[in-house]
């Protein structure tokens, strides 16, 4: 029976590895996905939209930061920013370097919570729960740098709020809300 036990030890250890050196290989593989939305009237341009969400960016990430430089080949016509994209106190001038060759492309923004705090790891089985008062930690983050450094790119902050912007020949209706899980939209 001691047998047994060890060689279940062994395969728990073993599975727990596994799964262990995945979540490190895969939080690398960053992903491009691509949707075709048909909402502009007929014969306009197409727009190519890039939306960024959840970088969850540190100043030590220097092979996402590398992948979001890169973005700009994609030749966007709107940028759209919507949260989470701090992960370290450190991380807004990082991410402004990052966000550079984008600097000219039209854009909004919206936060998340880590945007306004840093994270906190997390039992995932938490997600399931029916009701989920959010708990953050009390470290904040640099909201105002971060909203001073999007703003000085030319981008416009969406938290609950509505602008209009004109990207090509098409006048666009925004409306934005700040992250709802801290009970910051309205």
């Amino acid at each position: 029976q001691v047998h047994a036990v060890v060689k279940t030890g062994m395969a728990g250890a073993a599975l727990g590895a596994g799964t262990l050196a995945y979540s490190l290989w895969e939080a690398h593989q960053f992903r491009l996905r691509t949707a075709r939305v048909h909402v502009l009237r007929p014969g306009s341009r197409p727009l190519r939209v890039l939306q960024l969400s959840d970088l969850h960016l540190t100043p030590q990430q220097e092979d996402k930061m590398a992948w979001v430089r890169r973005l700009a080949e994609q030749e966007p016509d709107l940028l759209i920013l919507t949260g989470d994209l701090l992960a370290h106190m450190d991380a807004v001038p990082y991410l402004a370097r990052t966000l550079e060759p984008l600097k000219g492309t039209p854009g909004v923004f919206v936060f998340g919570s880590n945007d306004y705090y840093a994270p906190k790891r997390i039992n995932p089985l938490k997600y399931f729960r029916t009701t989920r008062d959010p708990k953050m930690t009390t470290r904040r983050l640099p909201t105002d740098d971060l909203a001073r450094e999007l703003g000085e790119a030319g981008w416009v902050g969406l938290n609950n709020r509505r602008h209009q912007m004109t990207v090509g020949d098409n006048l666009i209706d925004m409306r934005g809300v700040n992250d709802p899980h801290i009970r910051l939209d309205r």
